[in-house]
């Protein structure tokens, strides 16, 4: 390693999914890596103080391992307090239940292999060419609570499918991509047989950008600055280069089942639009006005009002 590479810091959350059953196993490998300073914390309250321990040690890439929230928790600090002069490259580590950022821009495969690869890079070139993703978060902010960020967040059915997760999957050990595959297809199955346990529409105002405000009676909500969502979902088809990706299914939308089938897996077919009750945009910035429930990277967020939504400076994401 040239004297000149600036060091690596570790954040880990040892309460996230993965890391509750293995963390001791995680933490003595990357114990044997010298490159890399390790920082655990407990609380979100010990998330700063880390974080300006590794700004003072001139860290270049700092990695979390940790679930979505814990990720979208660091990095919403990172951005807000302008502790480093000059942001840091970012590496995901999939140490949480779901790890749905860390599937489309961090390290893959299980928390073990992922951390045993990270740990090589780490100890040797540390090559970024060809493996850095550039991506924004989302910047939330009600009139409730401090700006919050993520890099998802879902509405509608998917709060149904999140308590189903909570309730009947994540409770018998299920994580991962697995855990959200059975949840996506339980959900998907009770909206098409107009199960109320999952539909549950909403009503929404959405105002895109600078376009006029519009309402929809909202089935199925997804914003994200993600590419890939969990086991390659990819339900976003709008077009231009804005960083914040919407969808909307209306209720009573038409042919749900083959069109959300051809939505999830990037290829929506031809009933697709508007006319028929779906939406796809791309934006930088996204108002929303409701009396409702949004998931914020696995967080449930009690809404009643506004909830305004704007891209943050980007990150570079290594990914490996």
């Amino acid at each position: 390693m040239n004297n000149a590479t600036p060091p690596v810091g570790l954040i880990s959350n040892p309460g996230s999914g993965h890391n509750r059953d293995q963390f001791e196993r995680i933490r003595a490998r990357i114990a044997r890596c010298t490159a890399i300073h390790h920082l655990v914390t407990n609380t979100p309250a010990e998330v700063k103080p880390a974080l300006e321990e590794l700004a003072r040690r001139g860290v270049g890439l700092l990695a979390i391992n940790g679930g979505d929230g814990t990720a979208s928790n660091i990095l919403g600090e990172v951005l807000e307090s302008g502790l480093f002069h000059t942001l840091p490259t970012v590496a995901l580590l999939p140490g949480g239940t779901a790890n749905m950022n860390a599937g489309d821009i961090g390290i893959k495969g299980s928390l073990w292999k992922a951390t045993d690869r990270f740990c090589q890079w780490c100890e040797g070139g540390r090559v970024t060419e060809g493996r850095l993703a550039r991506r924004a978060l989302m910047r939330v902010a009600t009139a409730t609570r401090p700006p919050q960020y993520g890099m998802f967040l879902g509405g509608g059915a998917i709060i149904q499918g999140t308590e189903y997760a909570h309730r009947e999957v994540h409770s018998r050990g299920l994580r991962d991509d697995l855990s959200l595959a059975l949840t996506t297809l339980r959900t998907a199955w009770g909206l098409f047989r107009n199960d109320p346990d999952f539909n549950r529409h909403v009503s929404i105002e959405f105002t895109l950008d600078d376009a006029p405000a519009v309402t929809h009676d909202t089935l199925i909500l997804a914003i994200s600055t993600l590419h890939r969502l969990a086991f390659g979902m990819r339900p976003f088809w709008g077009t231009g280069p804005a960083p914040i990706r919407v969808t909307v299914f209306r209720q009573g939308c038409s042919r749900f089942g083959r069109t959300f089938i051809s939505i999830i897996r990037g290829r929506p077919n031809r009933n697709a639009i508007p006319e028929s009750g779906y939406f796809s945009h791309n934006v930088a910035a996204i108002r929303l006005q409701l009396d409702g429930m949004l998931n914020l990277d696995g967080e449930i967020l009690a809404v009643n009002g506004l909830v305004d939504i704007r891209a943050s400076t980007p990150l570079d994401f290594l990914i490996l």
